[in-house]
């Protein structure tokens, strides 16, 4: 399950439709502070059964429309990530995570994107370049959108309140356990780094202008599983392969609410590529 929150701390988005700037373009910017909230369980067989895990965070992101083609979103979080019985002794280490990317449209129907993220997506902290294009078809609820290194996902817009999504992804992360007496490693916790990939589906709910659902379910292909000591995470433990399984996710997010900059064509809430 996974619960989002955004709070706007300054900008004008809500104003760019009473207040155009000189050069008769709507410009915005905001910055917000927003927060995460997840948790799941997975069984792992040899070491003691099923885990359950949680991760958070809370950042600050800004948007910043210059009002012709190009929005620049960036955002920086720390949160953490583990299972229960690190939390419980209070033995969570903190973890960045961040992303600056550049929106460029090109046309009503077509967009790019570039730009850099500090996942964990792959199982271990990396700096990976976004490159990517958005295309909507003519006449049509239906857009295809591709991001490298690996993200395709095809949406049907179904009407305004509802959208209905197909995808294949990364679906990785990087958890802390309490380490107690695996592999012969002797530090007070290890990290597990989960490596795989997902195809499924999603569906889309505005519930109110403030508040959206969705709905995942999608299939996990086998992967790698690996253990690393938290002190040197170059040094592998143990590894071993993932068998393919089904996931399914609930989200309820919390939408800053604001008007529409009117004439620039823009969905704010659809257009913009996120890194979970």
């Amino acid at each position: 399950m996974n619960v989002h929150l955004s709070l706007p701390l300054f900008g004008n988005r809500d104003k760019v439709s009473t207040q155009p700037s000189k050069d008769s373009h709507a410009h915005f910017f905001q910055v917000s502070a927003h927060g995460s909230f997840t948790t799941g369980s997975k069984d792992i067989e040899f070491l003691d059964g099923q885990r359950n895990f949680y991760g958070g965070s809370a950042g600050i992101g800004g948007l910043f429309y210059n009002g012709r083609s190009n929005i620049i979103q960036a955002d920086a979080n720390m949160g953490i990530s583990a299972d229960g019985q690190t939390l419980q002794n209070h033995d969570a280490i903190p973890r960045f995570s961040g992303s600056f990317i550049v929106h460029h449209t090109s046309s009503p129907t077509l967009s790019f994107q570039y730009g850099a993220a500090f996942t964990y997506l792959y199982g271990r902290p990396m700096l990976l370049p976004v490159l990517g294009i958005r295309k909507k078809f003519s006449g049509s609820s239906w857009s295809v959108s591709a991001i490298l290194p690996l993200n395709l996902q095809v949406t049907d817009r179904l009407n305004k309140e509802m959208g209905l999504s197909f995808f294949a992804r990364p679906s990785g992360d990087r958890f802390q356990l309490l380490n107690q007496g695996y592999f012969g490693s002797t530090t007070s916790s290890i990290y597990m780094g989960l490596r795989q990939f997902e195809a499924g589906s999603s569906f889309y709910y505005r519930l109110s202008r403030e508040f959206s659902f969705d709905a995942e379910a999608g299939l996990l292909s086998g992967g790698t599983m690996k253990f690393t000591n938290t002190s040197d995470t170059r040094t592998t433990l143990y590894a071993t392969g993932i068998k393919s399984g089904a996931q399914f996710r609930i989200s309820l997010r919390y939408h800053l609410p604001h008007k529409r900059a009117s004439g620039n064509n823009i969905d704010m809430d659809g257009e913009l590529y996120r890194v979970k």
